[in-house]
């Protein structure tokens, strides 16, 4: 793993994509709706292949691991040979039950790269997903449970940069995680969840879907950067964004649109739209 060089630092993007995703996370009203907000996210800024989540103790023999791809629209649960070497979460698992450490570490930090690279492990992923390297990302304790995600990358292996916007990016995680239990109990009985890919069919990125929750209240683009913390160019390109991907013209087809693939809740009524400045 690549540590060395200048002090690595966050740039302005790199906060204004986690302030993105906190105002999608916060305005969603499924559970699955935030762990794709979530999962999209780690993928993008991470540049990785394949995210691995368990929002519960993480153990060979219980609970669901879903499996994120780049860009796929819904997760998988990993199957065949693959699937116990993703279900013991080597080396992460062993590593944060044993110790209390919750920082985010790469596997080549934690049993060394040859060890890593010659591990069984590493060959399924190889084989199954094409990648090379992880880095584990735990969300920080609740009940002493190893529980949170996993990337995959394909080429080069994790760097402080990225270490570093794993840290940081770890509270938001862990409040993402009590939404989506918050989210799961106010479900009323006997509906069922969304089917999967429902909740964003078009592939929004956590900053588009803070636009639109913004563009639903009638604001003005001036307001809209305001509010998001970024510039008024910002702003018009990912309204650009929006209308190629929900095939829209305007502000108010733009809302009604999202109201009907439920990107929006239909009770909230389109607001008028207020001329772009």
């Amino acid at each position: 793993m690549d540590c060395g060089g200048a002090m690595p630092y966050l740039g302005k993007d790199d906060y204004e994509r986690m302030l993105g995703l906190a105002v999608g996370v916060l305005e969603s009203r499924q559970p699955e709706t935030v762990w794709q907000l979530v999962a999209h996210e780690l993928l993008r800024t991470l540049d990785g292949t394949v995210l691995l989540m368990k929002d519960e103790e993480w153990t060979p023999s219980s609970g669901t691991v879903d499996a994120w791809l780049r860009d796929a629209p819904a997760p998988v649960e990993p199957v065949g040979r693959t699937a116990g070497f993703v279900r013991s979460g080597y080396p992460f698992a062993t590593h944060y039950g044993i110790h209390t450490d919750r920082e985010p570490r790469t596997a080549a930090q934690l049993v060394g790269d040859r060890a890593w690279r010659n591990s069984e492990t590493a060959s399924a992923l190889r084989e199954s997903y094409g990648t090379r390297h992880m880095l584990g990302l735990p969300l920080p304790d609740r009940d002493g449970a190893v529980r949170g995600f996993i990337v995959h990358r394909a080429g080069r292996d994790f760097d402080a940069q990225d270490l570093l916007y794993a840290a940081r990016v770890q509270p938001l995680l862990s409040a993402a995680a009590a939404q989506c239990r918050l989210l799961a109990r106010r479900r009323p009985a006997g509906v069922p969840a969304p089917p999967p890919g429902a909740p964003d069919a078009a592939g929004l990125t956590p900053r588009e879907t803070a636009v639109l929750l913004t563009l639903a209240e009638g604001l003005p683009a001036t307001a809209m950067a305001r509010r998001l913390g970024v510039s008024v160019r910002t702003v018009h390109k990912h309204l650009q964004n929006l209308y190629r991907k929900l095939h829209t013209a305007d502000r108010l087809g733009t809302v009604l649109r999202a109201q009907e693939l439920g990107l929006l809740p239909r009770s909230r009524p389109p607001a008028a739209a207020t001329p772009s400045r």
